[in-house]
C-alpha cells in the first residue's frame, strides 16, 4: 500500500512539475510601443506633437522576449471625445502604402505579424473610448519568435481637437500560448501633444512597472 501511494505521489508531482514548467511560457515576455513607422522593428518612441483636428495618429506594438505564442489580445482605452479608433486602417501587419500619420507623410516597410501565419479574429468590442480584439494563428505550430510586430493601431482626432489639446491612449496586451494559456503583459501609454520622457525601456524596467500583475 505504501509503495502504491509513493508511486501515485511521484506521478502527481511529475504532473504538477510539468504543468508548472509549461506555464512558464512567456514569463519574461513584455511589449513596447513604437512610433517610428518608417523602419521595421522596434525603434522606440518619439514625441508626437503639433497634432490638430481630424488627423491620424498611431503606433505599433512590438513583442519582446516571447517564447511561445499562438494568439494575443490587444485593448485600447482613451478619451472618446478626443479621438476615434480607425479599425479599417489598423492591422496585424504593415504594408508599404503611403500614409499621413503622426504629422508626417511616410511609406512604412512591409512587416509580418509575430504569429507568422493566417490569423482569425474574435471578441471584438468597439465602443466610444474602448476597443479590444483577439487574434489566433489559424493552423500550424505556435510562433517561437522572441520579438516581432503585434499590432498597428490607428486613431483619428476629433473635429474639435486642437494643437493645445492632449490625448493619451492606454494600450494593453495579453499573449496566449499553444495550449491556450494566457499571460497579461501589462499596459503602456501613447501620448499626443505631450512632452514626455521617451527613453528606451529595458525588460527590468518594464518588469518593475508591472510587478503587481
Amino acid at each position: 500500500m505504501k509503495k502504491l501511494c509513493a508511486v501515485i505521489c511521484v506521478i502527481c508531482l511529475s504532473f504538477v512539475f510539468a504543468n508548472t514548467v509549461f506555464a512558464q511560457y512567456n514569463a519574461n515576455g513584455y511589449f513596447l510601443i513604437d512610433t517610428n513607422l518608417k523602419t521595421a522593428g522596434y525603434q522606440g518612441m518619439s514625441p508626437v506633437m503639433g497634432i490638430a483636428s481630424s488627423a491620424r495618429v498611431g503606433f505599433c506594438l512590438y513583442a519582446k522576449q516571447w517564447e511561445n505564442s499562438k494568439g494575443f489580445t490587444v485593448t485600447f482605452e482613451w478619451d472618446g471625445t478626443k479621438a476615434e479608433f480607425r479599425a479599417g486602417n489598423s492591422m496585424t501587419s504593415m504594408t508599404d502604402d503611403e500614409m499621413t500619420i503622426n504629422g508626417e507623410t511616410l511609406t512604412p516597410p512591409k512587416e509580418e505579424n509575430i504569429l507568422a501565419g493566417a490569423l482569425i479574429s474574435s471578441g471584438v468590442k468597439d465602443e466610444t473610448g474602448y476597443y479590444t480584439i483577439s487574434y489566433a494563428k489559424q493552423g500550424g505550430e505556435a510562433s517561437k519568435a522572441a520579438e516581432g510586430l503585434i499590432y498597428f493601431a490607428v486613431f483619428r482626432t476629433a473635429s474639435g481637437f486642437q494643437k493645445t489639446d492632449a490625448l493619451t491612449i492606454k494600450a494593453s496586451v495579453t499573449v496566449a500560448d499553444e495550449a491556450g494559456n494566457t499571460r497579461f503583459l501589462g499596459t503602456r501609454y501613447f501620448n499626443v501633444n505631450q512632452s514626455v520622457d521617451v527613453k528606451p525601456a529595458t525588460w527590468k524596467e518594464v518588469k518593475e512597472q508591472f510587478k503587481d500583475f
